[in-house]
């Protein structure tokens, strides 16, 4: 009798700690960086700090989560999150193309990167690991090409002697700061959230990345669906790479790198959050909030910034043996 107690508590403990290890990591790191750096940690302008950095890495992770809960896998976010930025600033200023409409035409040219991905996984055959990754070496190689292998600045001509046509206008730059950032996260957020969960597309997206065969056998077509994870994941991109040169101000030729492994470890931790075992736009939210809460904590700490990826993977692992044990325990 004591030992199906036992048992049942253990399952119990690997339940909780598998849907709830994220949360309680974050409020755990919340707890300790409050203590050690009270009067800097604690400030509301920092928390800002914090919420701002995530959000560009929530967008981008919007765009993973539809491809994870797809099946597909996609390593050239990174590279065409540089492509957003530097496309959506060069429209307007060499250009001279309305913010809107530039906006609108980066996003079009970064789904047609999530095209090509799927045509080269779906019609091809090839793993869409070695597909995305070939993918992201031409965008990278395209991204210096543009630039002239310089930082595009809204005030210098292009390094191929593209002139200044256009100044950028004042709502462009908001977009990256508060509140306009807050907002333009948590409308994607909620706007994923209902489709993964409240219409038959977000349903089938998630039949098709658990069984491709099942799907396939009731109906659905699995490659238009792939295909439109791949495309979303270009469309995402492009509004965080809009997003970073907003905030920074100009484009470096790697920008959108940075935001290719913590968009997927959010994913990753996000899976298990709330017991769901399946890539969801809340559970992205949170891992991402979680990786940028200790990222802002260590630099504050003064630990170099080359160790702070340490943490950041062990993160990880941390949340994919805590999934593990909840699979183990049902």
């Amino acid at each position: 009798m004591s030992k199906s107690m036992d048992k049942n508590s253990k399952r119990k403990i690997s339940r909780f700690l598998s849907s709830w290890g994220a949360v309680l990591s974050m409020i755990i790191a919340f707890a300790i960086f409050s203590i050690l750096q009270p009067e800097f940690f604690c400030s509301w302008s920092n928390f800002e700090s914090i919420l701002r950095a995530a959000s560009i890495t929530v967008v981008i992770s919007m765009g993973m989560t539809f491809a994870f809960s797809c099946g597909v896998f996609d390593l050239s976010v990174g590279a065409v999150a540089t492509l957003g930025a530097a496309f959506s600033l060069t429209f307007m200023v060499w250009y001279g193309m309305p913010m809107w409409i530039a906006i609108i035409m980066t996003c079009v040219a970064c789904m047609l990167v999530g095209v090509l991905n799927s045509i080269l996984v779906l019609k091809f055959k090839i793993p869409a690991i070695l597909a995305t990754l070939a993918m992201q070496f031409i965008l990278s190689g395209t991204a210096l090409t543009y630039s002239g292998g310089s930082v595009i600045s809204p005030t210098i001509a292009g390094a191929k002697g593209q002139p200044i046509v256009m100044q950028v206008p004042d709502l462009f730059w908001k977009l990256g700061k508060a509140p306009w950032i807050y907002i333009i996260m948590i409308v994607l957020v909620l706007f994923v959230a209902f489709f993964q969960n409240k219409t038959k597309h977000g349903r089938y997206l998630y039949m098709v990345g658990a069984n491709p065969e099942a799907a396939k056998l009731t109906g659905i077509n699995v490659n238009a669906y792939r295909t439109f994870a791949f495309v979303a994941t270009g469309f995402f991109a492009a509004i965080g790479g809009a997003l970073i040169v907003s905030r920074a101000g100009t484009v470096a030729a790697s920008a959108g790198d940075s935001y290719l492994m913590p968009s997927i470890a959010a994913v990753n931790i996000g899976i298990s959050v709330a017991g769901i075992g399946k890539p969801n736009a809340i559970g992205t939210l949170i891992g991402a909030l979680l990786l940028q809460v200790v990222e802002n904590g260590l630099f504050m700490l003064s630990v170099p910034y080359y160790s702070i990826n340490i943490a950041k993977g062990l993160i990880l692992v941390l949340a994919l043996v805590l999934s593990n044990l909840g699979q183990e325990s049902k």
